[in-house]
This record gives C-alpha cells, sequence and structure tokens, in this order.
C-alpha cells in the first residue's frame, strides 16, 4: 500500500486509499499494511453480519431485565 490512487495494487487498497482521502485521513506508510488487513477482516465481517437469519439463529440466552430485577 505504498501508493495510493490508481497505482494501488489491489481493489481493495484503491478502495481504502479512496475512502481515507475522502475523510481526509493519512496512514503512516509503516502502518499502511495493517490497516489494510484490518479493513480487509472488516469487509469480510460485515459481509457475514448482513446475511438473512432465521429464529434459530438468534441467541439462546435473551433474558427480560424486568424478571431479573423483580422482588429487589
Amino acid at each position: 500500500m505504498d501508493t495510493e490512487g490508481p497505482e494501488a495494487d489491489t481493489p481493495l487498497e484503491r478502495e481504502l486509499d479512496l475512502l481515507m482521502r475522502r475523510q481526509g485521513l493519512q496512514v503512516p506508510t509503516a502502518y499502511k499494511a495493517g490497516v489494510l488487513a484490518g479493513y480487509e477482516d472488516l469487509r469480510r465481517m460485515t459481509a457475514h453480519l448482513r446475511q438473512p437469519r432465521d429464529a434459530e439463529s438468534e441467541p439462546a440466552n435473551v433474558f427480560q431485565l424486568d424478571a431479573l430485577l423483580r422482588g429487589r
């Protein structure tokens, strides 16, 4: 990720460079590889979270706060 703009190596790198420029952020060259790796992981996680889910996918430990506080 030593280059920016059209000279960037990968589409993901170009996307991150664009987002960083839009926000006016500059990442030191020494940190760019780590930031890119974190961004790649974040993209993968958000894609996983944006999947349709059934009722079975909901956590089994749902509780009501009122029931826990009853009698106090």
